[in-house]
């Protein structure tokens, strides 16, 4: 089964924003304390993808059968987290039935050619250290380590390792 991607609209801010929940408790389930993983509020994420889908970074929507199975989000930051890269990942989902078909890849392919279509050079990702297995989805898609930071979220501080991609063109190939 292959997903089609496309560029969410507003009207996709509900579906993007319940997957977005449920990665984050499938991606973080025994990383961070199940309280904010059990009470994040989804009508306040609903209201920020509105948001995030109005504005104008870069969002692509995997769909598997009409339903989102994973989703894309990039943008510029204030402040770069790493030297000579102008974008960031801000987040990459894909829900764990839909792991290994080659839809995380597609997203970052996405996401690389639109931001090399917009004058981009590299995009930086942060990634929870102790999440093992999106630290070797980015290293085996060709993501370099930058540095080590910290994470603070709801009160919790947890290592983050920052990742850095300056192989835009050979990435934009994932598409």
């Amino acid at each position: 089964m292959t997903a089609s991607c496309r560029v969410p609209t507003v009207a996709d801010a509900e579906a993007i924003a319940r997957l977005h929940v449920a990665g984050w408790r499938e991606a973080y389930a025994g990383i961070v304390p199940s309280t904010i993983l059990d009470n994040v509020d989804v009508a306040d994420r609903i209201a920020r993808w509105q948001d995030y889908l109005a504005g104008d970074g870069v969002t692509f929507l995997a769909e598997e059968e009409g339903a989102a199975a994973g989703f894309i989000r990039a943008g510029a930051l204030s402040e770069p987290m790493v030297a000579g890269a102008d974008g960031h990942i801000f987040a990459l989902y894909v829900l764990r039935r839909h792991h290994r078909r080659g839809i995380g890849r597609r997203l970052l392919g996405l996401v690389a050619g639109e931001w090399l279509a917009r004058g981009g050079r590299a995009l930086s990702v942060g990634v929870l250290t102790e999440n093992a297995p999106a630290l070797a989805f980015y290293q085996g898609v060709g993501a370099s380590f930058a540095q080590a930071e910290t994470y603070r979220w709801e009160g919790h501080e947890l290592p983050e390792s920052i990742y850095v991609f300056r192989n835009l063109e050979e990435l934009a190939g994932f598409a």
